[in-house]
């Protein structure tokens, strides 16, 4: 082969490997801005993500077919809201609440959302956590776990003793302490996966329970009583039905007319703020699966 010849295919070859390489770095270029995108779209205020539409076909489910006590409030976005006089649960539960809460109403709140339960459950069970995404709570701690134990073929039953405290955004008020029994009801499918998840939490008795079995308690803070109950219905495998039901005596220094407005808002913020934080933890394993395919496809060389 002559020398113009092996000069020619030379050429030839580092034409095309400049060419892959071009077009390789263009196509990583690609990726990173559209990461950077989709990431500069997570970091967008609170506020403007509650302006745009979050949830989706909530409407379409029927959200009190069970129980007629609840009426119809308002809809923020795709979350409907219904309330209750909170006299209707005061029959049993008379013991944990005071006299005033007679004036107060229960809330609950419903929604459908386009996320897998099991996102959701991620970060719902992660109570540590919980402040991160639940409106004005400061700190959460969860004591006394019992293992999960199975009441049928496919439901399971756990057990534990939950403190909640919450900050009261209204100056000169003090913060909010909820001792609570937590139930945890798992219906599963017979492939193991979730058909529908529920937190039930119950106020403490002060007479029989004891506070000492948490780690930390708040001395300034007052003591307040919550009913309340999370319901993850799974509609197929890309959507999920929430369902909130809250009944809470804040114990606070206002009237019920006040109070009523400041816990109307609790229900539609705590659905929102779950949600916000279900899509960002998937947000996050997407981004960690594609750059573990990039460094397999691409290894960095020491």
């Amino acid at each position: 082969m002559t020398a113009t010849k092996k000069s020619k295919i030379h050429q030839h070859f580092s034409h095309d490997k400049g060419l892959l390489r071009t077009l390789t770095l263009s196509w990583l270029a690609v990726l990173v801005v559209g990461l950077a995108l989709k990431k500069g779209l997570e970091l967008f205020p609170n506020h403007i993500n509650s302006l745009l539409p979050s949830f989706s076909f909530s409407r379409l489910i029927s959200s009190n077919e069970s129980d007629p006590s609840w009426q119809h409030v308002e809809f923020h976005g795709d979350v409907e809201l219904f309330r209750r006089p909170m006299a209707l649960v005061l029959e049993e539960y008379a013991p944990f609440f005071s006299t005033k809460a007679t004036g107060l109403y229960a809330y609950r709140a419903v929604t459908a959302v386009d996320l897998p339960i099991e996102a959701l459950l991620h970060v719902f069970r992660d109570t540590p956590n919980n402040g991160v995404w639940m409106k004005d709570l400061k700190e959460a701690e969860v004591s006394h776990k019992s293992g999960a134990h199975h009441t049928d073929a496919n439901i399971q039953v756990q057990t534990a003793a939950v403190r909640h405290r919450y900050n009261v955004p209204i100056p000169g008020v003090s913060d909010r302490e909820f001792y609570m029994h937590q139930k945890v009801t798992s219906i599963e499918n017979s492939k193991g996966k979730h058909v529908k998840v529920t937190f039930e939490f119950e106020p403490f008795n002060e007479k029989d329970d004891k506070m000492e079995m948490f780690a930390s308690t708040c001395f300034g803070c007052v003591r307040a009583t919550k009913l309340a109950k999370w319901t993850f219905t799974s509609l197929n495998d890309s959507s999920t039905k929430i369902e909130l039901e809250v009944a809470a005596d804040p114990n606070m220094p206002f009237t019920n007319f006040f109070v009523n407005i400041y816990q109307k808002m609790w229900p539609h913020a705590n659905i929102h703020g779950l949600v916000t934080a279900a899509r960002h933890h998937l947000h996050r394993n997407d981004e960690i699966q594609v750059t573990n395919v990039l460094f397999k496809l691409f290894p960095l060389k020491m």
